[in-house]
């Protein structure tokens, strides 16, 4: 499904793909994680509209991941908003259609938003992930060191997360 996926940056008619794969690949990722309400409450609508503004942000760098059927993924990054977590970069999201892990292309979508926040002069680049998502060993695989454990309350519901770091560039 990934064979030569090509990464860009996200341009505005992307919104809508992004939104797709982000609801999409919520409920591929949380199915027995998350309350079947949290992961149902996630609506393309509101993903679309979070889209729009995040792709129009020049704070905001978001990449998508794409093949011949379209965006299969997709990561953006930004200026950290958890201070106690002494990261200054975050990894806001990385979303990927089920069918298209495994592939090499989560890999790739991270270097290029650690790649955009090292261009952007940060330092550290951060990610936070719920305790129980696979995703944890992909970023730690990757190198991502654990700098701190918590519990927060996220759409209703209180969940475990942890939050990693890389050095940047990543090397």
């Amino acid at each position: 499904m990934t064979a030569g996926a090509a990464i860009r940056p996200a341009e505005p008619p992307d919104a809508d793909a992004i939104a797709a794969v982000h609801c999409r690949a919520w409920r591929e990722t949380y199915a027995g994680i998350l309350p079947g309400a949290m992961i149902e409450g996630l609506t393309e609508a509101e993903a679309q509209a979070r889209w729009q503004r995040d792709i129009a942000d020049p704070d905001v760098a978001v990449f998508v991941g794409e093949t011949a059927a379209g965006v299969v993924g997709f990561v953006s990054a930004k200026p950290s908003d958890e201070p106690e977590a002494g990261f200054d970069g975050i990894l806001d999201t990385l979303y990927l259609l089920a069918a298209a892990q495994g592939t090499g292309l989560g890999r790739r979508l991270t270097e290029a938003a650690a790649a955009a926040l090292a261009d952007g002069g940060f330092r550290e680049m951060g990610v936070v992930v719920h305790a129980d998502n696979p995703a944890l060993g992909f970023y730690e695989a990757m190198g991502g060191r654990r700098v701190m454990e918590r519990t927060r309350l996220h759409r209703g519901h209180m969940c475990p997360e942890v939050l990693l770091s890389w050095p940047l560039p990543l090397t």
